[in-house]
This record gives C-alpha cells, sequence and structure tokens, in this order.
C-alpha cells in the first residue's frame, strides 16, 4: 500500500524548482519503482565528515545445535538491563530471508541506525516511545506494529519498550490482497499513522549513523543534524499500525486457516496477527486450529496478550517454533473445552517462513523442555 504525503516546503515536482538553499535526496526502494520520497535538506546528504567502521557491531548470533524434529516452546525472556536499541538486540531465529530479533530498550542513543539490509518491522510487546527520523516523529504504545522501510535512519526517544523487531531481507511489506472482500479489509489506510513533521528551529549540530551492510555496522558522522530540512513528500516513510485497528477475517460456520489473518507479505514469509474474536456458531463446529502439518513453512507464534485457549500455559511474551514435517494442533484441554467457548481472547504475531529457520542458542537457553509431550494425554 502506498499513501502519499506531503510535509512542508518541497519542490514542484521532484527534481524541479526546488526550495531555495536545498539539495534533493531521492530515497527509493525496488530500483525506484517502488516506494519512493525526496526530502529537501539544508545540506547535501554526502557531506559527511567521517566514514569509518563502527566501534559497535552486533553480537553474532550463535546457532544451537541442531534437535530432533519436534514442536518447539520459549519462556518469556527475562534480561532487564537499561540498554539501548544496539546493546539490547537477542536473535532468535534466522535464515537468509528474515531474522527474528528481541529488544528491550531502556535507554535511548543520540546514534541514527540505518538497515540498508532489510525493512525493519517492530511488535510492541510493551511500553510506548517515539521513532526519530528525518521523516519527523512516530509515536508508538503497546500493542502496534512499527514499520521502518529499509534505507531509512531512525532513532527511539522517550522510550522504554520490549519490541519484536522483524528484518525482511527477503522483499518489502506488502498488504495483502483482499479481493471480493474489498479494500477496507483487514485494515485501511486511514489506520496507518505516518510521522509528524515540523521544521526545525534548533537543529542538533552533528549526528553519526550507523549504518548495516551485509550485517556489519559503518559509522557514518555529519557536521550537521541530518533532519533538518525544509520538507519532503513521497510514499516511503516510518508508519504505525496499531493492532487495535486491525478488523479479523471470520466465518460463523467454519474454522478458517491462519492464513486469514496475514497483515504483511513479502516473497518468502508471511506475518499474521491473532485477534480477538467470536467463533463458529454451529453445534459440531470446530473452534479450535484444526490438526496440520507445516509442509512448506515453518511456524514462529509470539504470544502478546490474552488466553491462547488452543494452547496450555502460554504466558504473555511465551514463544512457539513449529517446524515443517511434524503435525501439531489444539492440546488436549482445548479439544475437551472448546464448546464452552464462544470467542477468542487472545492476540499473538505469527511468522511463517518458506526456508527453515535457524534456531540461536539464546533462544534455546529459553526452551521449555518436553514440550512436545503436553499433546499426550497420558501426561
Amino acid at each position: 500500500m502506498k499513501i502519499y504525503r506531503r510535509e512542508g516546503v518541497v519542490a514542484e515536482r521532484p527534481h524541479l524548482n526546488l526550495p531555495p538553499s536545498t539539495f534533493e535526496e531521492e530515497i527509493g526502494l525496488e530500483g525506484f519503482y517502488g516506494p519512493v520520497s525526496h526530502l529537501y535538506s539544508k545540506n547535501p546528504p554526502t557531506s559527511w565528515k567521517d566514514i569509518r567502521k563502527s566501534a559497535f557491531q552486533w553480537l553474532k548470533p550463535v546457532e544451537a545445535a541442531e534437535d530432533f524434529l519436534k514442536p518447539q516452546c520459549f519462556k518469556p525472556s527475562v534480561e532487564t538491563p537499561a540498554q539501548d536499541f544496539f546493546e539490547s538486540r537477542r536473535t532468535l531465529f534466522w535464515n537468509e530471508d528474515v531474522a527474528i530479533h528481541l529488544h528491550l530498550v531502556a535507554k535511548d542513543t543520540a546514534t541514527y541506525f540505518r538497515n540498508a539490509d532489510a525493512s525493519d518491522l517492530f511488535f510492541v510487546h510493551e511500553g510506548s516511545g517515539n521513532l526519530e527520523s528525518p521523516f519527523g516523529s512516530l509515536a508508538f504504545k503497546k500493542g502496534d506494529y512499527v514499520l521502518v522501510p529499509k534505507g531509512v535512519s531512525y532513532r527511539f526517544s522517550k522510550t522504554t519498550a520490549y519490541f519484536l523487531r522483524i528484518e525482511n531481507f527477503s522483499s518489502l511489506y506488502k498488504k495483502p490482497e483482499t479481493g471480493i472482500l474489498g479494500q477496507q479489509a483487514l485494515y485501511h489506510e486511514e489506520n496507518i499513522q505516518g510521522p509528524v513533521w515540523k521544521s526545525l528551529s534548533s537543529p542538533e549540530k552533528s549526528s553519526s549513523v550507523r549504518i548495516q551492510k551485509s550485517g556489519m555496522l559503518t559509522e557514518v558522522s555529519y557536521p550537521h543534524d541530518i533532519t533538518h530540512l525544509s520538507g519532503w513528500f513521497g510514499t516511503l516513510y516510518p508508519s504505525v499500525l496499531p493492532v487495535s485497528k486491525i478488523a479479523p477475517i471470520l466465518s460463523s460456520m467454519a474454522h478458517l486457516p491462519p492464513s486469514v489473518n496475514a497483515t504483511f507479505l513479502t516473497d518468502t514469509f508471511i506475518v499474521c496477527t491473532f485477534l480477538p474474536r467470536p467463533l463458529e456458531e454451529p453445534d459440531g463446529a470446530l473452534k479450535v486450529p484444526f490438526f496440520h502439518s507445516n509442509i512448506d513453512y515453518d511456524e514462529f507464534i509470539f504470544y502478546h496478550e490474552g488466553d491462547f485457549f488452543s494452547r496450555d500455559n502460554m504466558s504473555a511474551g511465551s514463544m512457539t517454533l513449529h517446524p515443517r514435517g511434524i503435525n501439531h494442533g489444539p492440546h488436549p484441554k482445548a479439544m475437551k473445552g472448546q464448546g464452552k467457548k464462544t470467542r477468542t481472547d487472545e492476540i499473538a504475531v505469527m511468522v511463517d517462513t518458506v526456508k527453515p529457520l535457524k534456531v540461536s542458542k539464546f533462544a534455546r537457553e529459553l526452551e521449555v523442555e518436553d514440550y512436545w509431550k503436553s499433546w499426550m494425554t497420558n501426561v
């Protein structure tokens, strides 16, 4: 979904009659066939004073020893040191197309981050704050998705938050096609919040940006504030989508497959959101997810809040990984108790990936042993 916005003083059109004393920067994806924006700055984007390898580098995830094929469950992470965005990254799972991280951010940093490898999708599990970029300030809160396109410089301010971050190395995040359901299905562009922009009257005297390329960080320093613009226009910029604004698709007759809960699509994985909804009405209707085997996808689920009644003992922040080829479905208690339920009370984020996910040593240390036995009726 491309939503055009215009803020401040900008050119008549790209490359024509620029505002006085400004330089135009074009940021575009997919070879400029995708979303693109133009920013009008008091300084050229190449007016840096230093480029060097960053003294800070990501902690490389250590892959856990390969385990046998089984459904897996992971306890919530309880790490609570006061760390900034960079220090707090803990990688859970990854492949060539996607990486899934946790961030417990409790400290701001003046340094910006620009991901040249991937677009970043954050899910705010706890807390709130602001994402700052040349496009403006974007406020977020618990239960929001925060989408930052590849190539955008950003940082967090006044932020205390627990994030799930999904790096998309594959393609753009896109809204699923809704066909006969109409373009208002799932969520509408009115529910997507863009940054609040204003021309800065007292810009910072310098800026520093850590740029990720091939997983390594390069630090670029500028003798001016990179957010000091006269204005910008285009369709590429950070945005927020609250899960409270998503309308789940449902059937009163029969349980629908989890793909109807799709929120963002890419070429190689899908992000779904499970939300509270009425359950199926007929007597005899299966109200819990049917037993299935992920033949083409690995399935990761992050449990945000509520009662995920098809699974036992899932507290907020718990995670599961159900790899392709092994069956899973509702726990025995859920099968027995489904007739007493009239609606779900759950919010969870699911990522289904075409390529198998690698499990980090960090994630494996959170694993609930013998989770696979929870389907056994005699346990």
